[in-house]
């Protein structure tokens, strides 16, 4: 292997590097679908829960296998997601009309902040609760039996 696929191989292995890569690919996608709901003359809030609906189901998958390498069940796995994202979803459904209407911010650019915000939150909310490694249930080894 080549020192830069070795050095690769390497950052992968580490979780927060994996985190932001798939953040950072998210953020990206998400932000494309805000700006096509603008583009098509939505309301910024109807564009950004459009979005945000989207980005949930295109996300999960990533998150649970290649960050977090969950080994978890699906569904539970996926309501633990679901109520982290939500948590950020709502700060930023919360931060950008107060960036856009009190402060006259674009909404891409609210947009773009509210995620930087959330993003540190976000990763320690699905390590520590969506995706935890749960241990495995403690197995009682029988007595031996006294003569």
């Amino acid at each position: 292997m080549s020192r830069v696929g070795t050095t690769l191989a390497a950052l992968l292995r580490q979780q927060p590097i994996r985190y932001l890569l798939v953040a950072g690919t998210t953020a990206l996608f998400y932000i494309g679908l805000v700006a096509l709901g603008l583009w098509f003359g939505w309301y910024y809030l109807v564009a950004i829960l459009v979005a945000q609906v989207i980005t949930i189901f295109s996300a999960f998958p990533f998150y649970r296998s290649f960050v977090f390498e969950s080994q978890g069940r699906l569904v539970t796995d996926f309501i633990r997601f679901l109520s982290v994202w939500v948590t950020g979803a709502i700060a930023g459904i919360v931060v950008t009309p107060l960036l856009v209407e009190l402060l006259h911010w674009h909404p891409l650019v609210s947009q773009v902040v509210a995620i930087v915000v959330v993003s540190v939150g976000s990763f320690l909310g699905h390590r520590l609760f969506s995706f935890r490694s749960r241990p495995a249930p403690a197995t009682v080894a029988p007595e031996s039996e006294s003569p």
